[in-house]
This record gives C-alpha cells, sequence and structure tokens, in this order.
C-alpha cells in the first residue's frame, strides 16, 4: 500500500511540472527580437549591435536577419559571453508574421521607434505593439519588452520618451476599445490576449500588473557606438552573459 501511494505521488508531481511548464511556456531561450515600423532603425540596431558598426548604412529589410554570439561591445572585454541570438524582424505588414516563428524562443523584445518621424506613424506603431503585447506565447512567458525610441542623436528633432511612451499608451488605449468591440460581434479575437486592466485607462504600469509583462523604454541612437547602452543592458538582463 505504500509503494503505492508513493507511485501515485510521483506521478501526480510529474503532472504538475508537466502542466505548469506548459501554461507557462517552458524556458526562455537565448533568442532576442528586434520588432517595430519600417525605418525606424532596427537593421542599423542589428549591424550596431552583432558588429560594432552601422554596415555602411542600411535599407528596410524585407526578410529576417539573424545573427548568433556575443554583442559586439563584449568581443574584446568578455569573448566568452553567453551567445545571443539576435533577430531583426522586418516592420513590413506581408512579413510581420515572422515574428511568430521566433516567439516560442524569444528570452525579450526591442520595440523600435523613430523618434523624430513619430507622430505620423504613431499608429503604425501602436498597432504594431498591440501585436506583440497581445501574442499568446510572448504574454504566456511574460517576455519582458524594451520600447527603444531611436534617433535620440537630433536633439530637437526627437520627441522625447516620455512623450512617445504616454502617446502609445493612448493609441493603445483607443485600439483595445476597437479591437473588444470588434470580438464581441464577431470578429477575429481569436486567442489573443487582452492588454492591461478592463476598468482601467490602458497603461504600461497596469499591463505589467494585469500581466506580468513589463515594458521598459530606452533612449537609443543607433547610429552611434555608444548610443545603444540601454539597449545591450536590456538584453543581457534578458540573457545573462
Amino acid at each position: 500500500m505504500l509503494a503505492a501511494a508513493v507511485l501515485l505521488l510521483v506521478l501526480l508531481a510529474v503532472l504538475v511540472l508537466v502542466v505548469l511548464k506548459r501554461l507557462l511556456g517552458g524556458p526562455r531561450g537565448s533568442v532576442v527580437l528586434l520588432v517595430g515600423p519600417c525605418d525606424a532603425g532596427k537593421t542599423t540596431l542589428f549591424h550596431q549591435l552583432v558588429e560594432g558598426s552601422t554596415h555602411l548604412g542600411t535599407v528596410a529589410s524585407m526578410q529576417a536577419n539573424e545573427a548568433s554570439g556575443p554583442l559586439a561591445s563584449e568581443k574584446a572585454s568578455h569573448p566568452g559571453a553567453r551567445p545571443v541570438t539576435l533577430v531583426d524582424v522586418p516592420g513590413h505588414p506581408r512579413v510581420r508574421g515572422a515574428m511568430e516563428r521566433y516567439a516560442d524562443r524569444a528570452a525579450g523584445l526591442v520595440f523600435v521607434v523613430d523618434s523624430v518621424d513619430f507622430m505620423p506613424r504613431k499608429t503604425e506603431a501602436a498597432e504594431q505593439l498591440y501585436e506583440v503585447l497581445s501574442q499568446p506565447a510572448l504574454a504566456r512567458r511574460r517576455t519582458p519588452v524594451l520600447l527603444a525610441c531611436n534617433k535620440q542623436d537630433m536633439g530637437s528633432k526627437a520627441h522625447t520618451v516620455d512623450f512617445i511612451r504616454k502617446r502609445l499608451e493612448r493609441e493603445l488605449d483607443q485600439l483595445r476599445s476597437t479591437r473588444g468591440a470588434l470580438s464581441d460581434v464577431g470578429g477575429s479575437g481569436g486567442q489573443a490576449v487582452q492588454l492591461g486592466v478592463a476598468w482601467e485607462p490602458f497603461s504600461f504600469e497596469s499591463h505589467a500588473r494585469a500581466r506580468g509583462v513589463k515594458v521598459a523604454t530606452a533612449t537609443v541612437s543607433a547610429v552611434d557606438k555608444g548610443g545603444c547602452g540601454e539597449v545591450e543592458a536590456f538584453i543581457r538582463r534578458c540573457v545573462p552573459a
């Protein structure tokens, strides 16, 4: 009887572990995604992080760029650092689905916006960020997000990080209401995750409380070697060296 009881307890423990693993999505990998609208500077940032240069200028990517290894800033000082797989996900609507292929392995996600050209494209940026925050696999794993406000080297031409954050929160609040209404009348709600707290205006802070997904912000200048420090620090929090 005792042996049977012990065996039953072991089987129950294994079952609980399997269920928890499925619910939590398993361990995070070493992949960090660079996501955001076209022309925000994702590909320039990718090359700066991987090679330590802007790759003689870049153009908008039509397919994902991927590279694995230590960050460029670590190659001399920390050659044995844990490799990171960086994936530059194109911002073009036809290829945004590439994000779905990497979501299950993502340890973190950097969402890049153009601080100079932000206002004309704020709706596009908010729509893509909505897709990120409502993506089931990313939400299940509580994948941390960094809102990287690029082109801060442009001085007064660039909007501040605080301004961009507040405008995106406002846009996301409107999108949440619109998409929720469409879902209620038979729209394509699917398995998308509800953003924030339903009865509160959307904010990244309320989303972190409700879903456990933290959205941090960073000042970035992808064209400068020293302008990516906050992104590098975020990556190493997601994928410790």
